[in-house]
């Protein structure tokens, strides 16, 4: 076929506009947020980072509560101090490569449909996190948060499974912002 009797066709509609990244901070989680930024660059998009955070709970013990268990506030403040800087490592890193990125937080026991809340309330055309890459009973006992985002989501959804080297990366950079992996 001569080239000049070839016609690109493209489907119209709306293009990834808005990326969702959601972490929950562990290297694994960093890595594909970190393939999101490099996937947003190349798109030239804007990037949602976002974390969930269980809510509080008192712990039900039959003694009563133990002194050294932390107030509501107290866990509060230390959570969203740890997750500002897993969220902050990622939005840097966007920012080095010319890429906008915003971060939110929310306190929602349930990861999922946090992600898709988010997802919506940011206006995002795809999700795009990582997989922990479970099976078998410790899927059944553990659950899979990408796949109910893949089975609930009504947009795109790109799941990674992070080599070893790009976790590797992921720690490496969660040691310079004083990140526990």
């Amino acid at each position: 076929m001569a080239r000049a009797n070839v016609v690109a066709l493209r489907k119209p509609g709306p293009t990834a506009e808005r990326i969702l990244a959601p972490t929950d901070g562990s290297a694994r989680s960093i890595a594909g947020a970190l393939k999101a930024v490099d996937f947003a660059r190349r798109l030239q998009t804007h990037l949602v980072v976002f974390t969930s955070i269980p809510a509080y709970q008192y712990p039900i013990y039959l003694g009563g509560i133990p002194f050294e268990y932390p107030s509501e506030s107290e866990y509060q403040t230390e959570c969203c101090a740890i997750a500002e800087c897993y969220l902050r490592l990622v939005v840097d890193i966007a920012s080095e490569q010319a890429v906008t990125a915003s971060q939110r937080l929310e306190f929602d026991g349930n990861a999922t449909q946090a992600i898709l809340a988010v997802a919506e309330n940011e206006h995002c055309n795809l999700i795009t996190m990582s997989s922990h890459g479970r099976s078998g009973l410790s899927r059944m006992f553990l659950g899979s948060v990408a796949l109910k985002i893949l089975t609930l989501a009504h947009l795109p959804v790109l799941v990674d499974h992070p080599t070893l080297k790009e976790i590797s990366v992921a720690e490496s950079l969660m040691k310079e912002y004083a990140i526990d992996s």
